[in-house]
Formats: structure tokens, sequence, C-alpha cells
């Protein structure tokens, strides 16, 4: 999987790291080194990107797990800031629902992560919608 992520240019990039990732979570770091903004924290945009890609990634392995294919994006999401990240950064993603096909054919994610500072802080909290277009079986 890390392989896949390294194609993405802002895990590449901004330095993330894929610490675990199967169907039931995603856990990823982020290092303060290259995501500082003008305060001397981690950039927002940094946190958020951290947060939507261990959600893509989450969906990637429950696409995998329910043996379908297709391409993944986000539909929607919202994050809510708690505290300042003075430090590594760690999120990790889990589904809020097992996926669900939708009308369209499409296989639908409802995902969560959290965001905690070295601390254990809770820094960051994230819901996602995803779809896995034109889901198809994987042949096996």
């Amino acid at each position: 999987m890390s392989s896949f992520l390294e194609q993405i240019e802002p895990f590449r990039s901004l330095g993330f790291s894929l610490d675990a990732a199967d169907a039931e979570q995603v856990v990823m770091s982020v290092p303060l080194a290259g995501n500082l903004n003008d305060k001397g924290t981690m950039f927002g945009g940094s946190v958020y990107s951290a947060m939507v890609l261990a959600g893509w990634t989450l969906c990637i392995e429950q696409g995998r797990a329910a043996g379908a294919t297709g391409d993944i994006v986000v539909k929607d999401s919202n994050i809510a800031y708690l505290l300042p990240v003075a430090g590594r950064l760690t999120v990790t993603a889990t589904g809020k629902t097992p996926p669900a096909r939708t009308r369209r054919g499409n296989l639908a994610f409802s995902i969560q992560a959290v965001a905690n500072d070295e601390a254990g802080n809770r820094c960051a909290e994230f819901e996602g919608s995803y779809r896995l277009l034109g889901a198809q079986k994987a042949e096996t």
C-alpha cells in the first residue's frame, strides 16, 4: 500500500508515513518538519491532507476486503481543529459504518479519523464520505 501512496504528491512531499493499514483502520504519521505554519505549529492543510489520505487508504483496504475495485474519490468531508500541533502527528482512520452499495452501483464509505499529538492529545477530528466509483468485483 505504501508504494501506491508514494504516487500521491502530498504523501511524498509532506513526509507522511503509513504506519499500519488494514480494512479496520489506517494509521499515518506526519512530521512537524516540512509542515510548519507561520506560528511554528503544524499547518492545518497538512493535518487535513493526512486525514483525507488516511480515510482514502482505508477505503482502498475495505474495497479490497469486499473484493471490489475502482477509483476512490472524496465526496465530502468535515474537520474540526481542536489544538495546535507542535510535534509529530498520528492520524487514525476507521469506518463509521460498513461500506454500502449506492443506487448508482458505487460503494459508499463513511470514515472518521482522529489526529493525536505525541502526548496523545486529540488535535483534530475528521469525517468524510468517499465513493468507490464503478465498483466491480475483483477477478480472482
